[in-house]
């Protein structure tokens, strides 16, 4: 009984892994918002592209309670 909730709770972890791969934000509507945060992302951390930032100079701020 303990091995197949062990592969179950495995192969949950699998599928929600590969669902991160393919889109880095599974759980947002998709819409502008959404679109222009991933194109900001592409934008940004892209070498050679004009609006590059080098990993030492970003930063995130994030509040839990939804305001920035």
């Amino acid at each position: 009984m303990r091995r197949k909730v062990l592969a179950g709770l495995l192969a949950a972890v699998a599928v929600a892994s590969t669902a991160c791969l393919t889109d880095p934000l599974p759980s947002w509507n998709d819409g502008a918002a959404k679109q222009a945060i991933l194109q900001f992302v592409e934008r940004t951390t892209t070498v050679g592209s004009p609006d590059f930032m080098p990993p030492t100079e970003r930063i995130a701020v994030f509040d839990n309670d939804g305001t920035l």
